[in-house]
C-alpha cells in the first residue's frame, strides 16, 4: 500500500528534515481531502526497494520519515515497515485519522513511533460528514486518549473550514481532547483536488474564524497552533 515518497520534505515532520510515505487507501470521505486520489487502494508509483535505496543513500541528509495517506493503519505491513525504518536509524512520524487503535496501542508498544499526527475531524456530533463507518467515531475517542497517555510525542490538528465547522463546534473539541499537549489549526485552501466542493466550499477559510477558534481551545490546551 505504499504508494509514493516525497524524498525531502521540512514541513511534514516538526523539527526534523523528513521523507515523506504516502500509503493508499482510506476509510474516511473528508470533503475536503487534497490526496482524495489516495482514498482508493492504488498500485505503488514507486516500490519499498526504491524508497529504502533512497534512505540509506541520503542518512547524512535525512532524519526522519513521515508516514501519511490515505490512512496508514490500514496497511497490513505497517509494522514491518516502520521495523525497517527504525533498524536504519531514523525517526518516525505517523499521521492518522484515530480510527485503528488498536494498531496505534501495538506500534506505541513496540516504541515503534516518535511522534504522532491525529487528525480531529469535528466534534462526536459531526463526524458522520466524515465517516464511512459510525463505529468508527468510538474508535477516534479511544484513539484521544490512547494518545495522550502515551508517552510520546504528538499533536492533534483540525483543518479548518467555516462552511463545515461552527465556532461551538471549537467548543466540543476543546472538551474531547482536554488536556492535550498540543494541537494544530489548519487552514482549508481550495484546491481543484478537493473531494467534495460544494460541501467544502471554493474559498479558504477565512482567518479570522480561525484565530476566534483558537482562543476558544486555548482555554482547554496548553498549545494551539495555526498553520496558514
Amino acid at each position: 500500500m505504499m504508494y509514493d515518497f516525497l524524498p525531502v520534505s521540512f514541513v511534514d515532520f516538526p523539527g526534523k528534515i523528513a521523507a515523506t510515505v504516502f500509503t493508499s487507501g482510506c476509510n474516511f470521505k473528508c470533503p475536503y481531502c487534497h490526496n482524495s486520489y489516495l482514498i482508493k487502494v492504488r498500485e505503488g508509483k514507486r516500490t519499498e526497494e526504491e524508497f529504502f535505496d533512497y534512505l540509506k543513500k541520503r542518512a547524512n541528509l535525512i532524519e526522519g520519515v513521515c508516514i501519511t495517506g490515505g490512512e496508514p493503519t490500514l496497511w497490513k505491513g505497517l509494522e514491518d515497515f516502520i521495523k525497517n525504518i527504525k533498524e536504519l536509524g531514523f525517526e518516525v512520524k505517523l499521521d492518522t485519522n484515530g480510527s485503528r487503535p488498536e494498531i496505534l496501542e501495538r506500534l506505541i508498544d513496540k516504541k515503534l513511533l516518535d511522534y504522532i499526527a491525529m487528525d480531529i475531524k469535528a466534534p462526536k456530533e459531526k463526524y458522520i460528514l466524515f465517516l464511512q463507518k459510525e463505529e468508527d467515531i468510538e474508535n477516534v475517542i479511544k484513539s484521544v486518549e490512547l494518545i495522550k497517555d502515551s508517552g510520546v510525542e504528538y499533536e492533534f490538528r483540525t483543518t479548518v473550514n467555516d462552511k463545515l465547522l461552527t465556532l461551538e463546534d471549537f467548543d466540543s473539541i476543546g472538551t474531547l481532547i482536554s488536556r492535550a499537549k498540543r494541537y494544530v489549526l489548519q487552514r482549508y485552501k481550495y484546491n481543484e483536488g478537493v473531494l467534495d466542493k460544494e460541501l467544502s466550499g471554493e474559498e479558504d477559510c477565512d482567518l479570522n474564524f480561525i484565530l476566534k477558534a483558537k482562543d476558544i481551545v486555548s482555554q482547554r490546551v496548553k498549545e494551539v497552533l495555526i498553520r496558514d
